[in-house]
């Protein structure tokens, strides 16, 4: 009988190889969820800001439910903070639908501008975003004419 060695077949990376790939994958889970946590963030903050731009009355109350858990107030120190903001967001809907005709016409000036400095084809998509921009960034018109 002939024994000859037959060339072993090693199945598995050596270990350095083992560990580098490891360190690799793992270096890749990190990164993709820094990448999805950076965006969910930013959805967040985003949606957070048109909602306090759209709905400016919801604003007092989620500033009263802030104070209470940051300065654990007793609920008549709740009860007095959430109608001192309350009174004084309703003083500030009156100040801003005094100052609001201005805005739009400063907005309209603006968009007017633009409109003047673009192509056609340029000024039509401007005008959809345009209008775009408004319904999501400005409060609902019902809002304004109170």
């Amino acid at each position: 009988m002939n024994e000859t060695a037959a060339p072993s077949c090693n199945p598995l990376p050596s270990p350095r190889r083992r560990r580098w790939m490891g360190l690799l994958l793992l270096g890749a889970a990190f990164l993709s969820g820094m990448i999805c946590g950076g965006g969910l963030a930013v959805v967040a903050v985003h949606r957070a800001a048109r909602q306090a731009v759209r709905h400016p009355e919801l604003r007092s109350r989620q500033a009263a439910r802030w104070m209470a858990r940051r300065l654990s107030l007793d609920g008549a120190q709740q009860e007095r903070v959430r109608a001192i903001l309350e009174r004084q967001a309703a003083e500030l809907k009156k100040l801003r639908l005094e100052v609001w005709p201005r805005v739009l016409e400063r907005l309209e000036t603006t968009e007017r501008e633009i409109e003047g400095e673009l192509s056609a084809p340029q000024r039509q998509k401007w005008r959809k975003t345009a209008e775009r921009l408004r319904g999501n960034w400005l409060p609902p018109d019902d809002d304004k004419q109170k």
